[in-house]
């Protein structure tokens, strides 16, 4: 950190710090779950999500933006985080698999999770107990990969049971589903259904879209982090 700051002459805070300075809305308050210095693996996060167990997942990209030649291959992880004490802040941290490369999006579910892995998506899964990853399927293949900041993320899990993901502009994707190609040229967001493998595109546009949440009549809205203009009421093509 220290580098860092002298390298652009701005104060980093660290965690604590931040914590301190956070503003949130009347009724919300916000705590400090797990940070870098207490586990050091924690390095670049870029998608989290709780599985039905309470348990923090978070995929990170040590080799962000992208792997250059010549360097170590990828070690990009999915790191499992586990309040074991109910104390509200994480003391054990599994390494659910550490072989990943630009780990975009994560969502558990299934008796296992979902990862992004470059232009794949995987199905890992942990058949033995030990904690790792020991089973893995590629579940959709054929995503653009052009640029680092915008393949596809943003995993989530939709009111139908249907899994919801994110793509952004300068991504060409060409996927490969048991029900014919299907193609999204630029930004938009994919909806998958795990029982019969199809996968759909719902919209098209924006820049970089990266937020989405239903209301309780079922409607999308996103947020763009490229477009600047809010939040954006979305609707099939």
């Amino acid at each position: 950190i220290a580098s860092v700051k002298d390298r652009i002459g701005v104060a980093i805070l660290d965690a604590l710090e931040a914590e301190g300075k956070i503003k949130v809305a009347d009724g919300y308050k916000i705590e400090l779950f797990a940070d870098e210095e207490r586990f050091p693996d924690l390095a670049n996060p870029v998608q989290m999500a709780f599985d039905n167990m309470g348990r923090l997942w978070v995929s990170t990209m040590a080799s962000y933006p992208h792997y250059r030649i010549g360097d170590p291959l990828p070690k990009d992880k999915l790191i499992i985080f586990e309040d074991t004490d109910n104390d509200g802040k994480a003391d054990k941290q599994i390494n659910f698999a550490d072989d990943l490369h630009i780990p975009t999006g994560v969502l558990p579910g299934d008796d296992g999770v979902y990862v992004a892995n470059s232009n794949d998506i995987l199905f890992l899964k942990d058949t033995d107990g030990d904690g790792k990853a020991d089973k893995r399927r590629v579940i959709l293949s054929g995503f653009g990969t052009e640029d680092t900041h915008h393949i596809v993320h943003t995993f989530r899990w939709g009111p139908e049971g249907m899994m919801w993901l994110n793509q952004s502009i300068y991504i060409h994707t060409h996927l490969d589903t048991p029900y014919g190609i299907r193609r999204l040229l630029g930004g938009g967001m994919w909806h998958y259904r795990p029982e019969t493998r199809r996968s759909e595109v719902f919209m098209k546009g924006l820049v970089n879209p990266w937020g989405h949440v239903f209301d309780e009549w079922g409607q999308s809205f996103m947020t763009d982090g490229a477009g600047g203009h809010g939040i954006n009421f979305v609707f099939p093509r």
